[in-house]
């Protein structure tokens, strides 16, 4: 075994968490596309990261211990992890990473837990610590700075992220972050009042404009495109994430920007009859998801943490953000992936997130603290996954 204590070799990358289902599919990833980085893989289970049988050297770590986390980030330029809950199992390795200088991905959708690592770090570390490396909330983040890029580097005054397709399995590992949220929220001092505001994630969210309704479950007209429109249920975090990117930039979005993100369901009564039923069906599911005593009942149709789809190549997602410029121009900009958006897609999205910090292209921001897919990693890390697989248009 290669224990940390006796680790000599620098690697360019460090995959914690390497036996998780997204994390074997990360690893896989690694091993196909970028094989030429020296790369290990770490986890708590020494016989399961054995098995996975891959050409990397395999590392023992646990997220409890802090000292094996310390010793792991300095072994590395990149550490990703895979391990969630984050706010259960990540807060030792985001600190480990901040203090040694070693950048930081993940996968993370929890709100609290990242306002608590932008309290704590934002500002005081030379690391790039850059949460939500997968569908949230790539997608959104880099499809807001292409829309930026597409129109000129101009402000806004409005954009929608308009899902126009979406179909994938259900992540376990999401579903059990989403209750993790929700148990955070109530053990957190003004948990729910911080996690429902829109700028929660922003460097100082109360000093944020107040922009009128932003809503996140909405069943509404949208003039801007033309149609009603519910919910998407991944809005209440990725218009965070957006957000702050708009607050850190140097070239902002625009100050005066609503960003919002919907599900569009057509014109006329029919439109609307659906855009309140995809409503209703999104409150109940998260109601269930949330109520503990469904947990085992619902486990023969939701996944337990760990599991996921036969088949990631079967899916795909398109989104479009239709924005309004500050002179009144209207632009979009299109992107889509196939494959399963949380699985597939993700597994590629997050490896090449680690694979733009650790080698450090041209272009690469020279931002460091808690970060955003746009802000931590922009213009290279969008022609990344451009070169596999994701279109921007």
């Amino acid at each position: 075994m290669t224990t940390l204590a006796d680790m000599k070799q620098t690697y360019d990358i460090v995959l914690f968490g390497a036996t998780s289902f997204v994390g074997r599919l990360t690893a896989d990833y690694l091993a196909q596309h970028h094989s030429d980085l020296r790369i290990a893989i770490a986890g708590r289970n020494w016989a399961k990261l054995q098995n996975l049988r891959l050409p990397f050297t395999p590392l023992r770590a646990d997220a409890a211990n802090k000292q094996e986390l310390d010793q792991l980030a300095r072994s590395a330029k990149v550490i990703i992890s895979t391990v969630g809950p984050y706010t259960r199992y990540g807060d030792y390795l985001v600190d480990a990473c901040a203090e040694s200088g070693t950048h930081y991905v993940d996968l993370c959708g929890e709100a609290l837990f990242i306002r608590r690592i932008i309290d704590r770090w934002h500002g005081k570390t030379d690391s790039k610590i850059v949460h939500s490396c997968g569908f949230d909330s790539v997608p959104s983040d880099m499809g807001m700075f292409n829309l930026w890029l597409k129109s000129g580097r101009s402000t806004f005054r409005e954009v929608v992220m308009a899902v126009d397709k979406l179909q994938g399995g259900l992540s376990g590992g999401t579903i059990d972050s989403m209750r993790e949220v929700s148990q955070d929220a109530k053990r957190m001092p003004k948990g729910g009042a911080i996690l429902h505001s829109p700028y929660s994630l922003s460097p100082d969210h109360t000093r944020e404009p107040d922009l009128g309704a932003q809503p996140d479950l909405v069943a509404e007209y949208v003039p801007l495109l033309k149609q009603w429109a519910g919910p998407f249920f991944m809005a209440m975090f990725n218009t965070r994430v957006v957000r702050r990117s708009n607050a850190l930039s140097d070239y902002r979005y625009g100050d005066q920007l609503r960003y919002r993100e919907v599900t569009p369901t057509g014109e006329g009564v029919g439109g609307q009859l659906k855009a309140k039923a995809l409503l209703g069906a999104i409150g109940a599911g998260f109601a269930t998801i949330m109520t503990e005593p469904l947990r085992k009942p619902l486990s023969r149709i939701i996944p337990e943490p760990g599991e996921g789809p036969k088949n990631i190549d079967e899916g795909g997602f398109v989104i479009t953000h239709h924005g309004v410029t500050t002179d009144g121009r209207y632009v979009s900009g299109r992107v889509s992936a196939e494959g399963d958006p949380g699985y597939k897609v993700t597994a590629m999205m997050l490896a090449e997130a680690a694979v733009t910090l650790a080698t450090a292209p041209q272009g690469l921001p020279a931002a460091t603290g808690v970060l955003t897919p746009a802000t931590g990693l922009g213009e290279p890390y969008l022609a990344a996954l451009k070169r596999n697989g994701m279109a921007f248009g």
